[in-house]
């Protein structure tokens, strides 16, 4: 796909481009993407500013190009809320798509979507895939913190993060975060809202915490009902006294999200370790 987008660059005029809708300008404007415009390419760093909001409607793709060294937050191409607002709106059946837009799709191919400041992003029914690092949260005001959620979401194939809290603890719930390098990782002053997700799969740890904080990562399914499985897969003050603790207990015992539709299947039975 790659090679068939950067061949049409040198044989199409630019009117032509508007209809394939292949994005590399900052938007300052109120924008809306609906299904009528996609699939939209991103080709390097996409900032979102001026207290603009770009609203993603259900059933739209996001391919993200790829570019080396555009130092953004990580390198490849990426969408950067600064100051602004996201709203990826899905649905069950016509989930928003963030993508490579590689012609073999592979862990790390883009960047990442990243949120700092005043910032707020709101993520219903998305995909996220193949990115370095899927979502960042970086520096969120309190107002942001409150305002901002991701429910509903999958976040897959992350070479580095399925999603980064730095100094951000905003509301995480009904996610699947899976077969990334690590599910979560909290640093500085981050305690997010943890709950009714599955953190499974992933291929180090599930949950990293490099903050001093204690994090709430209750009432997940960790994909074993197993606790020393659990905590095993957990980087937290048992393994560096600096770091917080990472409460997991009581866990789900079985997963919460419906692979099927991206929507919830079940609370499933709460299980403590210390009731029998």
């Amino acid at each position: 796909m790659y090679r068939f987008i950067m061949s049409l660059m040198l044989v199409l005029p630019v009117s032509v481009f508007s209809a394939l809708n292949y994005l590399q300008e900052d938007i300052t404007n109120d924008t809306t993407w609906t299904i009528q415009d996609s699939p939209v390419y991103i080709y390097g760093n996409i900032t979102v500013k001026n207290g603009a909001t770009l609203t993603i409607m259900s059933g739209v793709e996001v391919y993200f190009m790829l570019v080396e060294g555009d130092g953004g937050f990580r390198e490849g191409s990426e969408l950067y809320i600064a100051d602004g607002k996201l709203i990826a709106e899905g649905t069950q059946l016509l989930p928003v798509i963030f993508t490579s837009g590689g012609d073999i799709r592979s862990d790390g191919d883009w960047g990442c979507i990243a949120v700092e400041d005043d910032s707020v992003v709101n993520l219903n029914h998305c995909v996220i895939e193949y990115a370095k690092a899927g979502l960042i949260f970086w520096n969120l005001s309190s107002m942001s913190e409150m305002a901002s959620s991701v429910n509903y979401c999958r976040i897959y194939h992350s070479s580095e993060v399925g999603m980064l809290f730095y100094n951000s603890s905003p509301t995480i719930n009904f996610n699947s975060i899976k077969n990334n390098r690590y599910g979560i990782q909290t640093q500085g002053l981050s305690s997010p809202t943890v709950n009714y997700n599955d953190i499974c799969s992933n291929y180090s740890y599930n949950f990293r915490n490099l903050s001093g904080l204690n994090q709430d990562a209750t009432s997940n399914w960790w994909g074993t009902t197993n606790i020393n499985e659990i905590e095993a897969k957990i980087y937290d003050y048992c393994d560096n006294h600096n770091y917080g603790v990472v409460d997991c207990t009581p866990f789900l015992e079985s997963s919460y999200f419906n692979e099927g539709g991206i929507g919830d299947k079940s609370l499933g039975w709460l299980r403590s370790i210390f009731v029998p």
